[in-house]
């Protein structure tokens, strides 16, 4: 875990206090932590050995990184306040949350590890209950995604497409991600030729297929998580997906305008 309370019940991140001090809590189970500060490893809080909570274990480097980059960011901007890393918010725990401009709420979700449509639903369902737009951020692993080649998507992905307009929220570096749309990839199968009455060639004809998983990249422009807006979403089925009403955190779009992209 990247934060835990101090002795005055205050939300602090790691590279931020020394072990002097201490003591400090788990946001969880409210039992004291060990602050670790090392060369390699990103300086973080862990349970003592023996320790039944399962609060911040088995996260990796790259979500480690991805959260302090972006906290690190966003906290010397000036719009940003109340800004705070693993803040408790009773069902959900968002990896990173803010206030912009002093009135919307926002919440980061930095997916690493696979993540089932209906547990993003249900996050998403109770950050809207809270009055929290929350914006989903996958890695954006460039060695992997080409738009010269098909790409290879997730379930969680695909659903976050559908949920988000037809884009997904690639985390780059520091605030900044980049918004990927996905076109669907077809092929022809069954082939045949068409012939006319003077029996010549005049079509082909067959089935177009699509694939279940594999997308054409169509990349937007870059953009910081402090360019984008709070959007609503009204609850909607596309394609296989059941979409909640939902505050989302993502560039502006106006549901009303059926030439924006809505896709699965």
């Amino acid at each position: 875990m990247l934060s835990a309370y101090n002795q005055h019940q205050v939300l602090v991140v790691a590279w931020d206090v020394t072990k002097e001090q201490g003591p400090f809590f788990c946001p969880e189970c409210l039992k004291p932590v060990i602050l670790k500060k090392g060369a390699l490893a990103i300086h973080h809080f862990a349970h003592y050995p023996l320790s039944a909570c399962a609060h911040g274990t088995g996260e990796g480097k790259e979500h480690r990184q991805a959260k302090q980059q972006i906290y690190e960011a966003l906290r010397h901007h000036p719009d940003v306040t109340k800004l705070a890393m693993e803040r408790p918010l009773g069902e959900v725990r968002p990896d990173i949350s803010f206030c912009w401009k002093g009135k919307d709420y926002v919440a980061l979700e930095i997916q690493i590890s696979p993540i089932s449509p209906d547990e993003i639903a249900r996050r998403t369902r109770t950050y809207t209950s809270k009055k929290i737009a929350v914006l989903w951020i996958v890695p954006y692993r460039r060695e992997k995604m080409s738009i010269l080649t098909p790409y290879r998507t997730s379930l969680a992905e695909r659903y976050l497409h559908a949920l988000s307009f037809g884009n997904v929220y690639y985390w780059s570096t520091g605030e900044h991600v980049l918004p990927m749309h996905f076109e669907a990839l077809s092929t022809i199968v069954g082939v045949r030729w068409a012939y006319n009455e003077e029996e010549e060639r005049s079509s082909v004809q067959g089935i177009r297929q699509f694939s279940p998983v594999l997308r054409n990249l169509d990349p937007g422009e870059m953009v910081r998580i402090t360019d984008l807006k709070q959007v609503w979403r009204s609850a909607k089925q596309v394609g296989s997906f059941a979409l909640p009403e939902a505050r989302l955190w993502m560039l502006p779009h106006d549901e009303t305008n059926p030439d924006q992209r809505d896709e699965g």
